[in-house]
């Protein structure tokens, strides 16, 4: 475990103005700042960021906790992994305890790097695999680019399972990094006689492997990728953001490319706002990525039937979520990689400069696969293009591309307006978007659930956050049932369980413990509600008006069961519930001072 002492000294090192600064935009607003919540689409900015209190809260979707709660939602990390990051952002070392699951996490980490240092020597120091580094210069890889990037390469046989055991890596810990797999004839190595691309994650962890083959064998795929694992999944990572990811908030763009080497090469030529998508059409929790650095993104996809099919399946998935898309297509037979190769850099950046907006790329390629000039044409051209028009969030801006749409088939812009309205009409409150059936889109981040709450219970849960002494009284006067919503039990029980009588609560320690979204939500918004009363005649009347109304519902349950005992005769239960009920009477006339 991470030390609960060492969590405080990170938390009290650490300015959340500061690190929510780095993700996203802020604007002051009085002792405040205000933002667009980056956890949901919005328009209008309704997320707070107090500096004072070292929290933040989104009066949105609901989200909200500290420092520690902020990275979890931006970075997808654990509770852990957090502090981590913090810990390194201050230079500092983390003294773990042993049993801890985060450090299990790093040996796995530790394993995947030794691997990748393994392939890396092959063809570094290896003369014996000459002919892959002769390859790859062929390919207009340089030496400095297999450094940078660390490529390497998985010779045929148990090359790696022989030498990872030889240094002291046990087999579960190369099946659960994906190095390996078991079959009846024992293990083997995942990746034989393959070109390795090290994946890495945002941090510049390497994560997993692409694997590219080096020779061609028949029914063999060409590429191949670790298998998913607790260290990598495909669809959460872009492969080079580590590398790019400065240059893409520079430049304010981010060029998506397909494979590995459309990114390597243009990237060591001096295009270095450029990540690779994995070879598939950008899943959601990649454009949250993209979204991290940039709000618009250029397409560059292989010029073929494929490249065409992913980057649509791309273009609906960003536009929804509220990105600047533009596409660019390619010569006949070209993708990034060849293309800087053989035509150059400028060529490849004329290219750009001709790339096309969302809706010309679109209707573009609909007019070569439908005649226009037939009814049966424009309708199946406009039903796909409004389709994807619908995924705007301005209103404005489907107003405008409707017009658009109109003009180039020759329909009257009235008539296209309610053929949209028809087909794409929508129940008040139903999801933008929903996960489907392919798993390329999930809806953002979950929306914190809102319950009605009595103002005595704000007031009670505000001096309960703020004040030691309070919530000492409050513990001793109250039990988690009296309070009348579900998350406020909820977060007035882990309040109990985790906080001594002695500590109390103070906000920083709460937020330097807790690992649930729904709590760290729940506080922050009681704390950055300036409407709750905070005197001392409104805690003492709420805390008894709730310790009555919480007695008088104890009360009610004991004089049924004091009723149902008499019935079965049962003396020993009816003495226990007649002791019970005259604790709780003269408590009732004796609580508390306040």
């Amino acid at each position: 475990m991470i030390p609960q002492q060492f969590i405080e000294e990170i938390q009290s090192r650490t300015d959340i103005v500061e690190v929510t600064s780095g993700y996203i935009s802020l604007k002051r607003t009085g002792r405040n700042f205000k933002a667009l919540c980056p956890f949901h689409g919005e328009k209008t900015p309704s997320l707070i960021i107090s500096h004072q209190k070292q929290i933040f809260h989104c009066f949105g979707c609901g989200q909200g906790g500290g420092v520690f709660q902020f990275l979890m939602l931006m970075e997808k990390v654990t509770f852990p992994e957090a502090v981590e990051m913090l810990a390194k952002r201050l230079g500092l070392e983390i003294p773990y305890q042993k049993g801890n699951a985060t450090k299990t996490k790093e040996a796995l980490y530790e394993v995947i790097d030794k691997a990748a240092s393994l392939f890396c020597e092959n063809l570094s120091t290896s003369k014996g695999y000459q002919h892959i580094l002769n390859y790859l210069i062929k390919r207009g890889i340089a030496k400095e680019t297999i450094k940078t990037f660390r490529l390497g390469y998985a010779p045929s046989g148990n090359f790696l399972l022989r030498q990872m055991r030889k240094d002291g890596f046990t087999l579960e810990a190369l099946e659960k990094t994906s190095l390996v797999t078991s079959a009846d004839s024992g293990f083997r190595d995942l990746f034989r006689n393959r070109i390795i691309f090290p994946i890495f994650d945002v941090r510049s962890r390497i994560v997993g492997f692409g694997a590219r083959i080096s020779k061609d064998v028949a029914d063999a795929p060409k590429y191949i990728n670790s298998l998913e694992n607790q260290l990598y999944s495909k669809r959460n990572h872009l492969y080079g953001l580590n590398f790019s990811k400065e240059d893409i908030s520079k430049e304010g763009t981010a060029i998506v490319v397909e494979g590995y080497l459309d990114m390597i090469i243009p990237f060591m030529r001096g295009i270095r706002n450029i990540v690779a998508s994995l070879g598939t059409a950008l899943t959601f929790e990649q454009i949250r990525l993209i979204k991290r650095y940039t709000s618009q993104v250029i397409l560059v996809y292989d010029s073929d039937k494929a490249g065409q099919a992913a980057a649509l399946r791309s273009l609906d998935l960003l536009l929804e979520n509220d990105l600047k898309v533009q596409v660019v297509t390619l010569p006949s037979g070209f993708d990034p990689d060849s293309l800087v190769r053989k035509k150059g850099k400028d060529y490849f950046l004329k290219a750009m400069d001709e790339r096309k907006d969302f809706f010309d790329y679109k209707f573009d390629i609909l007019s070569t696969l439908y005649d226009r000039e037939s009814i049966e044409g424009k309708s199946k051209i406009a039903a796909q293009m409004l389709s994807t028009i619908d995924k705007l969030n301005s209103e404005i801006s489907k107003y405008e591309y409707i017009r658009k749409l109109a003009s180039k088939l020759m329909v009257r812009e009235e008539i296209m307006i309610a053929e949209f309205r028809q087909i794409f009409s929508r129940a008040k409150g139903v999801p933008r978007y929903s996960p489907d059936s392919s798993g390329t889109g999930r809806k953002e981040t979950s929306m914190i659930k809102r319950e009605l709450l009595p103002i005595a219970e704000k007031v009670l849960l505000k001096f309960m956050l703020t004040s030691p002494k309070a919530f000492s009284l409050v513990r001793k006067s109250l039990k988690e049932e009296y309070f009348s919503s579900s998350l406020a039990r909820k977060t007035v029980t882990y309040l109990f369980k985790a906080l001594s009588m002695k500590e109390g609560c103070e906000v920083q320690r709460l937020l330097a413990s807790v690992n649930d979204e729904e709590i760290s939500g729940f506080t922050s918004h009681i704390l950055m509600d300036e409407s709750i009363p905070q005197d001392k005649d409104t805690f003492k009347d709420s805390l008894g008006k709730l310790r009555k109304k919480g007695t008088q519902e104890t009360k009610k349950v004991l004089k049924n069961k004091i009723r149902e005992a008499e019935i079965k005769g049962d003396g020993e239960l009816l003495k226990e519930l007649i002791t019970e009920y005259g604790k709780i009477n003269n408590e009732t006339l004796h609580g508390p001072s306040v």
